[in-house]
């Protein structure tokens, strides 16, 4: 007992160590549940974190590229609308005979251009311009000289002079438009004349514009053969008419009548051949031959540079019709595609597109609710 008196601090400080733990083993008894969930719950939230990590690692650089993206926007953009401006340029709206053609009644197509062969004819005659007929085109399969060589110079259209085969009325347009572009092509050749030296028409040949004109344009037929590396056109693409036409004359004649070839006019080949009446100049022989008298000159043509009589071949594209509408290219595009709002009307914006954003819309609208 005198040990419990003497040492009752001891003993108390060790009641209450054992009554501690005894509560703490209890506690820990009852936790070891919890624990053991927490414990759980923050190993599947590592490995959920782990997971994240993995897919965005496949989204790493991602806004990097967003930013390039947008810069080749901004320059795809760009490109399309000088794409827009060069083919506008080519087709030459605001000039161009197709695109301002207005309909009219084969009857008077017939009429028209029945009045422009004396138009042209007259016209022709009081600025020094003659015609001869090639002799290479008026001979037929037989070898015998043609029949029409008896009539006036037809101008690509010398087998409706006086004769009108039952076109159907979008051929008879067609021809109403070549028509006009003859007639635009030797007003050029009007405009380059000059009282001093003369301007011989030799051909002018067309495409047919259709069935009937093909079984009745005879001679004046055009057909560009080994040409088409040479023209613009293409299927789906762009729409021409090829012409052809010869001349003799002076080379100031050609280098103005050329110069007058303005869009929707596109020169695509010429040809010159020194005409076999042409100026000749006599230069003495540097060095003599012993076979020859000393005092003969040889003869040598001028080159076709200076202004000499030659015979000018040009082949002549004029461009009817662009296919450059990019409102089927995006309705094309856009089908099955998920389409960032934004970065499609930045691109209509900036390629001068915006006015199409509403049947954008309606075609994105109409893809989501079928």
């Amino acid at each position: 007992m005198n040990f419990f008196k003497q040492n009752k601090f001891f003993f108390a400080i060790l009641v209450l160590s054992l009554t501690v733990f005894c509560c703490l083993q209890i506690v820990s008894c009852n936790s070891a549940e919890s624990v053991k969930l927490a414990i759980d719950s923050i190993t599947k939230e590592i490995q959920y974190k782990n997971t994240l990590e993995e897919d965005l690692m496949l989204f790493h650089g991602v806004e990097v590229e967003t930013q390039n993206a947008i810069q080749e926007l901004a320059i795809l953009s760009e490109m399309e609308k000088d794409q827009h401006r060069f083919w506008k340029t080519i087709l030459n709206p605001t000039q161009n005979i197709y695109l301002n053609w207005k309909q009219k009644s084969p009857e008077s197509i017939n009429a028209d251009i029945t009045r422009l062969y004396d138009r042209l004819h007259d016209i022709c005659r009081k600025n020094n311009i003659s015609f001869q007929k090639d002799e290479k085109n008026q001979l037929n399969n037989f070898g015998s000289k043609s029949e029409n060589l008896g009539k006036k110079y037809g101008f690509g259209l010398a087998s409706y002079d006086g004769f009108w085969p039952s076109f159907s009325r979008p051929e008879s347009q067609l021809l109403g438009i070549q028509g006009k572009i003859i007639e635009s092509l030797i007003e050029f050749l009007i405009e380059s004349s000059d009282s001093e030296h003369q301007i011989v028409l030799l051909q002018l040949l067309r495409e047919s514009v259709g069935k009937e004109d093909s079984q009745h344009i005879g001679a004046d037929l055009f057909i560009p053969q080994n040409l088409q590396r040479k023209l613009v056109r293409f299927p789906g693409g762009i729409k021409t008419y090829v012409f052809k036409i010869k001349f003799k004359s002076h080379t100031s004649h050609a280098r103005s009548f050329i110069n007058q070839l303005r869009p929707p006019f596109l020169l695509r080949d010429l040809v010159v051949n020194r005409s076999d009446d042409s100026d000749t100049s006599f230069t003495s022989q540097l060095s003599p031959s012993p076979f020859s008298d000393p005092l003969e000159s040889q003869i040598q043509s001028l080159p076709i540079v200076q202004n000499v009589e030659s015979i000018f071949t040009l082949v002549i594209e004029y461009v009817y019709g662009i296919d450059h509408d990019i409102e089927p290219f995006m309705a094309q595009s856009l089908r099955g595609v998920k389409v960032n709002e934004e970065a499609l009307s930045q691109f209509l914006e900036l390629s001068g597109n915006a006015k199409i954003r509403t049947k954008i819309d309606k075609i994105l609208s109409n893809r989501e609710n079928p």
